[in-house]
This record gives structure tokens, C-alpha cells and sequence, in this order.
């Protein structure tokens, strides 16, 4: 899937670009916390944002991470309903921000630009759709779905690295520390992935497909 800001025009770009400001976060800056009322629009221009949600036993879970190019407080700013999602800064972030009313006036305005929205909220509730089924899964497959998932949100076509922790990984993968490291010990015995310090190398994402079925 093309990222929001990969959807639209040069013309479309500057558009939205007069519309906002662009912001600093520093890393680990929360942008927003679930379950306030603010209805501001964030486009990710440079950095990663890990969102995240409480369970009902209390746990946060890592729902997604978004990346350069990714629109995030979307929904909240079109419903005006509380923030489902804690989204925080991993790493410094440079995000461009745009009112609510600002967000809304220029959908209306620009059809297109409401358009990209609309297919980027379609293609994350497909995503969500499609964790729900991979939660009966084994660790192994959930894992390799959620890297599938990132290589492709990411534009990897075959090799190419991912930053993201394990912690944030077994979050999203939905299962344990435990479980993961075993997982990802097997896929670098298998030369499909290496590990470093909060990134994931991939070699092989055609590969990682045997391990889902």
C-alpha cells in the first residue's frame, strides 16, 4: 500500500504543506494520549511513531508503527470522538499538523487528498482484519505475517531493513518475548532475517511466506 503522502501530487503536497505547520518531536515525545479529545492530523515527513493501546487487563499493546509519509489521527479528527490510541515519538520525528477544522476544510476542498484518505483508512482496516485472523496462529506465523506486513507497508520488495524492536515486534505479533526470540533465531538460522540493535534486516520476504502457512 502507497503511504498518504506517496498518494498524491506535487500540487497536492504544497496544498496540504500551506495548510499546517510542521512540528519537532523528540524521542519518546507522546503526540497524543488515548482516550482525550484533540483532533488534530499528523503527515509523518521524517521518523517512526509507535501507537499504542491498553488492554482490558491494563497492558499496553503495540497496535502499529507508522513511518515517513504516514497520516495518523485521521479518524478522530473526522468522528471529533476520544483518541483510541497512545501514539509516541521513537526517535526524533519531524511531523507536519493540521487542525481538525483545517483537515476537514481541505477534504472538502480537494477531493483527491479526501480520496488518499479514504484508501488508507480501507487499507488499514483490511490490516486489521487481517491480524485478527492471524491472532489463532502460531508465534512463527504471526511473526512472519507481521514482518510481511512491515516489509510491504515499507515498499521492500525483497531485502531491506526494518526499524522496530522486539519489544515492539511480540507486541504487535501478539505473542511473548520468549516466543520471539526463538522465532527470530530460527529465521537467522534459516539466513532469511538478521538482527541488530532495534532493526530487523531482511533478506528474503519471499521466504518469509513458508513460514505463515
Amino acid at each position: 500500500m502507497d503511504r498518504f503522502w506517496g498518494l498524491l501530487t506535487p500540487a497536492e503536497h504544497a496544498v496540504l504543506a500551506a495548510s499546517g505547520v510542521e512540528r519537532d518531536y523528540p524521542a519518546g515525545a507522546v503526540v497524543c494520549h488515548e482516550g482525550e479529545v484533540t483532533g488534530h492530523v499528523l503527515v509523518v515527513r521524517r521518523g517512526l511513531l509507535r501507537v499504542t493501546a491498553t488492554t482490558a487487563n491494563g497492558h499496553e499493546k503495540v497496535l502499529a508503527v507508522r513511518g515517513a509519509g504516514d497520516i495518523v489521527g485521521e479518524r478522530s479528527a473526522v468522528d471529533g470522538r476520544p483518541r483510541s490510541a497512545t501514539v509516541r515519538a521513537l526517535g526524533d520525528v519531524r511531523a507536519l499538523v493540521l487542525s481538525a477544522g483545517a483537515f476537514a476544510a481541505l477534504c472538502q476542498r480537494q477531493p483527491r487528498i479526501a480520496w488518499a484518505v479514504l484508501i488508507v483508512v480501507v487499507a488499514r482496516q483490511r490490516d486489521t482484519d487481517r491480524q485478527r485472523v492471524q491472532i489463532s496462529g502460531t508465534a512463527t506465523q504471526r511473526v512472519a505475517a507481521v514482518l510481511i506486513d512491515m516489509a510491504l507497508e515499507r515498499g521492500i520488495a525483497d531485502q531491506g531493513a526494518i526499524a522496530l524492536s522486539q519489544e515492539d515486534l511480540a507486541g504487535i505479533a501478539g505473542t511473548s518475548r520468549e516466543s520471539l526470540v526463538r522465532v527470530l533465531r530460527a529465521l537467522r538460522e534459516e539466513g532469511i532475517i538478521s538482527t541488530g540493535r532495534r532493526k530487523i534486516d531482511i533478506h528474503h520476504v519471499s521466504r518469509l511466506y513458508d513460514f505463515t502457512n
